[in-house]
């Protein structure tokens, strides 16, 4: 993906720093991930913000410590396309719901109990500094038929593929054998 559709996943702020200290074409560089794509976008060292402030910002995109708080998540953008024909394509209900109700019950318990053991004090929320190992622990899930275990790591692992966050970049993607 490219630097500057990958920087659309950062804080307002953020992405206007990148924008900013980057030329045209650092932002049309293909990168696998947003943390590779803020690493590589300019020389830290030559920003007004200074290396520390880019290195801390990439090693939290690279443990998955980069939060929003509730009013950044605002602004942030859906991973839903914006135009009408395209956003018709995503069928959650009748191409994700209906398909698997059981298992996204089960899945959805499993959250409810982790959060619990975790955090019993509280709400529910993923803690994504408590492992980030997605694709080791779906496998020993797998090894000892945790199938509900297995799908929640699958789903972890997929959604920190998706936002730059996955640790396995160097796996082969198969839908693009890079």
């Amino acid at each position: 993906m490219k630097t500057i559709d990958l920087i659309k996943k950062l804080k307002a702020g953020d992405r206007a720093r990148v924008l900013n200290n980057s030329t045209s074409e650092d932002l049309e560089i293909e990168r696998p991930n947003l943390a590779e794509a803020v690493a590589l976008a300019f020389v830290w060292s030559k920003s007004p913000e200074g290396y520390t402030y880019w290195s801390d910002l990439t090693h939290d995109l690279i443990m998955g410590e980069y939060t929003f708080t509730e009013e950044e998540s605002k602004e942030r953008e859906s991973p839903l396309p914006t135009d009408a024909a395209k956003r018709k394509e995503y069928v959650i209900f009748s191409g994700f719901i209906n398909y698997f109700p059981n298992a996204i019950a089960a899945v959805s318990h499993l959250s409810y109990k982790g959060s619990q053991q975790h955090h019993p004090d509280q709400p529910l929320h993923w803690d994504k500094n408590k492992s980030s190992d997605e694709l080791d622990a779906l496998m020993r899930h797998m090894i000892d038929g945790d199938w509900e275990q297995v799908c929640w790591r699958a789903l972890a692992n997929l959604e920190r593929k998706l936002t730059g966050h996955c640790q396995y970049e160097k796996a082969v993607d198969k839908s693009t054998n890079k």
